[in-house]
């Protein structure tokens, strides 16, 4: 892949490939016939290490069954057969003490076996998406959405000190290079 030209390309074009996270949404809402859930739902979102929960301003997930075919991978599919047989095989019971629990309980299993992919944004400047994870991993989502938010990122718009602290140098230029993959993939160049 040509680095230089990619970068040159987005050089020329990265006034429209800044989106603010309204329009981020909107646009995998669209694409993925995605659906907002409460971020209560999600129970374990409050002690997650990679966002910041009270910055947390939407979720979304997908579990319409001919969409979730189209988004996994077949390595990503065999993943999650491979769940679903050793769930079957070991006789897996998740204990619950209300209905809460177990509606939350069963969002893992689903995130696990295959069934569902739960999408997390964070917004620390309320303007822009500054961070995202995916539950269960979906490449093809989570590329998707790398092409709509690394602009910002990458022109400056979200500062450096809204990162991640342990983000190194090397590793922002790797994603930085994620990024230029991202939007290659997607035709945004």
């Amino acid at each position: 892949m040509n680095y230089k030209l990619l970068h040159e390309k987005f050089e020329r074009r990265k006034q429209w490939l800044i989106f603010e996270k309204e329009e981020v949404v909107r646009r995998v809402m669209v694409r993925y016939k995605a659906r907002v859930i409460p971020k209560a739902d999600i129970m374990d979102l409050v002690n997650d290490d990679q966002l910041s929960y009270d910055h947390i301003f939407c979720c979304l997930t997908i579990d319409d069954p001919r969409m979730i075919d189209k988004i996994f991978t077949e390595k990503e599919k065999k993943d999650h057969r491979w769940e679903r047989d050793d769930n079957a095989r070991r006789g897996m019971v998740y204990k619950h003490k209300d209905e809460a629990h177990r509606r939350y309980n069963q969002l893992i299993l689903d995130e696990m076996e295959g069934r569902r992919l739960d999408i997390i944004f964070e917004s620390k400047d309320g303007k822009f998406v500054t961070g995202f994870l995916t539950r269960d991993m979906s490449t093809q989502v989570v590329s998707y959405i790398y092409a709509h938010t690394g602009a910002a990122k990458f022109t400056g718009l979200i500062p450096r000190s809204l990162w991640s602290p342990d983000v190194t140098d090397e590793e922002f230029k790797l994603s930085y290079r994620w990024y230029l993959e991202a939007l290659e993939e997607w035709n945004k160049l």
